[in-house]
């Protein structure tokens, strides 16, 4: 693959992690443009070498559908030769160089092992037929790879409107995006490699994997996946695998995105609420 791009998706409310992603894909001597596709309206000012990637025909059709905003990602699929990664990835290794010997459709998580969330009732029979071993076919849809171009503009929307709607096209179904994604890959028979399977076996992408203070430094560096996804984990703390994102941001921007962090609530704040709630039925019956 001769990566061309990043591909990112993002607003203001996510900036701090969008700098960190540039930021550590630049220490990787990466300086490709990144392009970023906006989550909703509230923009702000991008870094150098990186610009707003606006699609008037998606952004206008996901809102005007109400679909869930991240679905806009689905533009990556109308260029060719990027990597797409979600804000909350932080690049361990130039994805260029890493990408470089392989085609096709790229993927480097590890939802083989808990699919759940990347099919839906609807899909899962799709999936099923495709193959028995359909697992290593489905994919985290915050980063993948790819060096062709899938679908058309008008090809994309009238497929989503027609086929498979209670997952394409229904709002309830696009939590997070990932069912629909993995299914407008998968129904394009395009080649898919996953490089945390056989033959690569490159260790997991997922900062889940690495909570305890040891399990990511004890891999020398050749070993370790090209980039870390947080996927759902919080980044509340600077311990173990986080000290990977909070090394690109200053104090300043540490303390600012520590009080953008809902506050944990106490037990006590807990009890006042199980409290509230069962007066509030009494009144009611």
């Amino acid at each position: 693959m001769l990566l061309e791009r990043i591909i990112s998706l993002a607003n203001k409310k996510n900036e701090l992690l969008f700098l960190a992603m540039v930021r550590s894909l630049r220490e990787t001597g990466c300086n490709l443009p990144v392009w970023v596709i906006p989550y909703d309206n509230n923009l702000f000012e991008l870094p150098e070498n990186c610009t707003w990637w606006i699609m008037p025909e998606i952004i206008n059709w996901v809102d005007k559908n109400k679909l869930w905003p991240a679905y806009k990602k689905v533009q990556c699929f109308t260029v060719e030769n990027y990597q797409f990664v979600d804000s909350d990835v932080i690049f361990l290794k130039d994805p260029a160089l890493v990408l470089k010997t392989f085609n096709g459709f790229i993927s480097s998580c590890t939802h083989w092992n808990n699919p759940q969330h990347t099919y839906t009732a609807e899909t899962l029979e799709f999936f099923k037929k495709k193959s028995t071993t359909w697992q290593k076919l489905v994919f985290n849809s915050g980063q993948w790879a790819c060096d062709k171009k899938l679908y058309d503009t008008e090809e994309l929307i009238y497929f989503c409107e027609n086929f498979y709607t209670d997952t394409l096209f229904r709002k309830t179904n696009l939590y997070k995006d990932q069912a629909a994604i993995n299914l407008l890959v998968n129904y394009k028979n395009v080649p898919i490699t996953n490089l945390t399977l056989p033959p690569v076996n490159m260790e997991s992408t997922w900062a889940g994997d690495y909570l305890s203070n040891y399990s990511f430094d004890r891999f020398e560096a050749n070993d370790k996946p090209y980039l870390i996804h947080w996927a759902g984990i919080s980044i509340e703390d600077d311990k173990y695998i986080n000290n990977y994102f909070f090394k690109f941001l200053s104090g300043e921007e540490k303390l600012q995105f520590s009080l953008l962090k809902p506050r944990r609530k106490s037990s006590a704040d807990l009890l006042k609420e199980k409290l509230r709630e069962t007066y509030n039925l009494i009144k009611i019956f």
